[in-house]
C-alpha cells in the first residue's frame, strides 16, 4: 500500500514538472540538464526500493556463501592478541577478504582500518609498552627475525637465536599483521615509521602455497593471505601447542570453506560475460534521458 502511494506521489510530481516545464522556454542545454536530473532521481528511487539480500547473522554472508559450518562454536581464546591493520581498499573487498574470518575464529583479534598508524593511536600497542614489551610486526626484511626456523643454528647470528628462543617462551604477545595487497602493505609500512621502529619485525622463510590461488592471484607463489599468515604465526608463537593447533585448524578450515563456496557458486552460474559491452550503461542512461526530455518539452 505504501509503495503504491509513493508511486502515485511520484507520478503527480512528474506531471507537475511536465506542466511547469512546459510553461517556460529553455535552451537545449537547460532541457538536457533538467531531463538528466529527473532520470537520476528515477534511478536513485529504484535503487532505494531494492530489498537488501539475505545474509547470515553470524558471518554476514549470503546463505550460498555461509561459512559458519567451519567455525568453532565459540571464538578460540589464545594467549597471543592479533592486531590487524587493514588498508581501506581491502576493507571494501568483503567477498574475498580473509580478515573477517580471523575475527570470527579468534577471541583476541582487533581490526583497525587506515593508511598509516602511530603507536600512540593504538591502545593495544600502548598496553604492550606498559608491560615492558614490544609488539611483533610480521613483515619481511633483512632485520626481521625468522620465526619458522626449526634449527636455530641456521639463524644469521647468535643474537637472532636468543631473540627467537625468547619470543617462543613469552606469553600474551601482541602480533601485528598488515592486511592489503603487497603494494598497499609496503606503502602502509613506509608511512608508519614510528610504529615500525617500536616493533620487533618477524618473518617466514620456508615457502608454502596459498589456499587463495584458485580465487586471487598473488605476486609470488609463496605469498599467503592475512588469515594464513596469522595461522602460521600462531603455530610458532603461541605458548600452548594445543591452542595453536586448534586455532590453526579452524582458521584454515574456514578459509578453505570460503574458497570452496566461492568456486561452487561461480561454477553453478551460467556462463556470462564478466563485463557488459562498452557504452551499454551510458546508452541506457541516455535513452531514458531522451524519453524524459521528450515527455517534458514536446
Amino acid at each position: 500500500m505504501k509503495r503504491r502511494l509513493h508511486l502515485m506521489q511520484y507520478v503527480l510530481i512528474l506531471s507537475a514538472c511536465i506542466m511547469y516545464a512546459a510553461s517556460f522556454s529553455y535552451d537545449a542545454n537547460m532541457k538536457t540538464k533538467i531531463a538528466s536530473s529527473v532520470a537520476k532521481t528515477e534511478r536513485r528511487k529504484e535503487e532505494r526500493s531494492r530489498e537488501a539480500r539475505e545474509t547470515c547473522n553470524r558471518c554476514q554472508r549470503p546463505p550460498t556463501l555461509c561459512v559458519c559450518q567451519s567455525l568453532p562454536e565459540k571464538p578460540i581464546i589464545t594467549s597471543t592478541h592479533v592486531l590487524i591493520l587493514q588498508h581501506p581498499r581491502e576493507r571494501r573487498r568483503k567477498s574475498l577478504s580473509t580478515t573477517p574470518l580471523v575475527n570470527l575464529v579468534l577471541d583476541k583479534c582487533t581490526v583497525k582500518c587506515g593508511y598509516n598508524f602511530k603507536p600512540d593511536e593504538l591502545d593495544l600497542v600502548q598496553e604492550c609498552f606498559a608491560k615492558g614489551r614490544k609488539p611483533l610486526l610480521l613483515f619481511p626484511g633483512d632485520d626481521s627475525i625468522t620465526i619458522d626456523q626449526e634449527d636455530l643454528s641456521n639463524q644469521s647470528s647468535i643474537i637472532d637465536d636468543i631473540a627467537l628462543s625468547k619470543l617462543r617462551q613469552e606469553e600474551e604477545q601482541l602480533l601485528i599483521l598488515i592486511d592489503g595487497t603487497w603494494a598497499e602493505a609496503k606503502r602502509m609500512i613506509m608511512q608508519s615509521p614510528d610504529l615500525v621502529d617500536s616493533c620487533i619485525k618477524v618473518q617466514f622463510q620456508s615457502e608454502s602455497e596459498s589456499i587463495y590461488d584458485t580465487l586471487r592471484n598473488e605476486p609470488e607463489k609463496h605469498c599467503l593471505s592475512t588469515l594464513e599468515c596469522c595461522a602460521r604465526s600462531l603455530s610458532h608463537l603461541e605458548p600452548s601447542a594445543d591452542v595453536a593447533d586448534k586455532a590453526n585448524e579452524y582458521l584454515l578450515a574456514s578459509m578453505q570453506c570460503m574458497v570452496d563456496k566461492r568456486v561452487g557458486v561461480s561454477q553453478s552460474r551460467e556462463s556470462e560475460p564478466r563485463f557488459s559491452r562498452p557504452g551499454t550503461k551510458i546508452f541506457e542512461k541516455n535513452k531514458r534521458r531522451f524519453e524524459i526530455k521528450k515527455e517534458l518539452f514536446q
